[in-house]
This record gives structure tokens, C-alpha cells and sequence, in this order.
């Protein structure tokens, strides 16, 4: 008979105990016997007791103290460096905010099998508690000469180009094949970014229809990043959770063809062109 896999469970979190142990307390019921587990966990030094928390309810847990300036993709990335020796077959990406439904990690480790197909990466939606609209997940390219204009899936697509790092399933392969999570982000543009990447070698993502959680859409920080004025230039600039120029610049130029340097502008005309007269 041949043996479980191991998925090691990849995590990033800062000051927000109790979604934190919410999540974690959810991912049993969610492999559902599926599979072997191990969760890694970075805490990027909360002051709110997280780690202690962590450590007292998930003790087998690899918990990883950051610097407090990792983000959510340098903390995805040193999550993903800490695992690489433990032999996994897969990594599964998790927001710490995200509390599964029972079966979800199963369904995607199905979904994986179902391919026949080595190079799959399986990407979880999630859809809002109330209007049951869905709010993270897979991207499609939109027509158009552009590059870097996404949309959501409709409900009878599969297929991606790229994905949300809410909850995702990466082959052990693609450490090999794509690597993993960029130096070149802190915060956003990560999780598109390796979904491109692994588009580009061969990879094909696949979403899970049924959503795998509930999840509001993060309204705040869209706000907070739709329009650039005097008062909060610096934030959206130079700050992980705006709009930052230099990681803005790398994605653009990575991903964006030809008219990068349009995508790249583009972004910033549309914050100037929202402002209130």
C-alpha cells in the first residue's frame, strides 16, 4: 500500500490570535484523514501572544519567530524555506484568516489526483458569508492587449493563469521547477506573481469550485489603495500594503510584455484620476 502524503501547511501571521488559532483549529477536520500534515507557521513577532498560543494549542507546529517586517509574502517565504526539509509532497498555502470548511483540503487533494496531470497546482475560492459571492480564488487573463488585466473564473471554468495565496495546493516538484515565493515582494503581488511563473513553465492551475471557506473580500485595503493624494502618497509608494514602486516596477516587468511600462504607469494615473474634485 502506498503511503499518505505529507502536505506541509504553510502559514504567515501577526497580531491576531485568535483568527489565527481559528484557522489552524479548522485544518484538522479539513484533510480529513486525507493525507500526513505538518503545520509551519511563521509568527512575525506579535506582541498579542500569538506564539505562545500557537505553541500551547499546536504544539507539533514548526512555529518560526520573525523579524515583524516580513509581510504576508516574506512571511510566506520563510515558511516555505523552514519546510523545504521536511520532505512534504506538497505545500499548502493557508491565510491565517481563513477558517476551513471540513473536507476542503481533501477535495483539493482530489481535484490534484483527478488531473492526472504531475504539474497542477490547486487553488481553493473562498466566497463571501453573506452574499455567497466569491471573493478570492483563481484569475483568468482578460482579452485585450494587456498583460496584467485579470478577472474571476465563471462558474463553468477550471482553468487559470494565476491565483490568490488564500489556500492553495503546490506539488513538491515545483520547488524544483518554478522555486518559491519571490524576494522581490513583501506583501502583495507574490501570489500573482507565482502563479505566472508557474504558468510560464508548463504548470496548470486549477480552481476547486466548492469553495473550501467563507471569507469577506478585504474592502479596507482596496480603499486604502484607490486613491493617491498628497496625505497618503507615501503609504501607497513605499509602504508593503499600498501600491509599492519598486515591486510594482518588478511585476510589471516580469509579466507585463511589451506594454509594461503602460501597465506600470497606468496604475498610478488611475489612483491621481479617482481623486475627489
Amino acid at each position: 500500500m502506498a503511503s499518505r502524503p505529507l502536505i506541509a501547511i504553510l502559514l504567515t501571521c501577526f497580531n491576531r490570535r485568535d483568527t489565527t488559532l481559528a484557522c489552524l483549529s479548522s485544518i484538522e477536520a479539513a484533510v480529513a484523514g486525507s493525507a500526513d500534515y505538518r503545520i509551519v507557521i511563521v509568527d512575525d513577532s506579535s506582541s498579542d501572544g500569538t506564539a505562545d498560543a500557537v505553541r500551547a494549542g499546536f504544539p507539533d507546529a514548526l512555529l518560526v519567530i520573525g523579524s515583524g517586517n516580513l509581510y504576508w509574502n516574506g512571511g510566506m517565504r520563510r515558511a516555505w524555506q523552514e519546510a523545504l526539509g521536511l520532505g512534504a509532497t506538497f505545500y499548502l498555502w493557508l491565510n491565517d484568516d481563513t477558517v476551513l470548511r471540513p473536507d476542503a483540503i481533501s477535495d483539493m487533494l482530489a481535484l490534484y489526483r483527478a488531473q492526472d496531470f504531475e504539474k497542477t497546482i490547486v487553488a481553493g475560492c473562498t466566497v463571501d458569508p453573506i452574499t455567497k459571492a466569491l471573493t478570492y480564488g483563481g484569475y483568468k487573463k482578460s482579452t485585450g492587449l494587456s498583460q496584467l488585466r485579470f478577472r474571476r473564473l465563471h462558474l463553468n471554468e477550471i482553468h487559470c493563469d494565476s491565483m490568490n495565496g488564500n489556500c492553495v495546493l503546490i506539488p513538491a516538484a515545483a520547488v524544483e521547477d518554478v522555486g518559491i515565493n519571490s524576494e522581490h515582494y513583501r506583501h502583495a503581488f507574490g501570489d500573482n506573481d507565482y502563479g505566472l511563473r508557474a504558468t510560464r513553465r508548463g504548470y496548470r492551475i486549477v480552481e476547486l469550485k466548492k469553495p473550501v471557506a467563507h471569507q469577506s473580500k478585504n474592502l479596507d485595503a482596496i480603499k486604502a489603495t484607490a486613491t493617491l493624494t498628497p496625505a497618503n502618497w507615501r503609504k501607497i509608494l513605499l509602504h508593503p500594503k499600498g501600491v509599492p514602486v519598486a515591486e510594482w516596477w518588478w511585476f510589471c516587468r516580469a509579466h507585463g510584455g511589451a506594454l509594461w511600462p503602460v501597465n506600470f504607469l497606468w496604475r498610478y494615473m488611475k489612483m491621481l484620476r479617482l481623486r475627489a474634485p
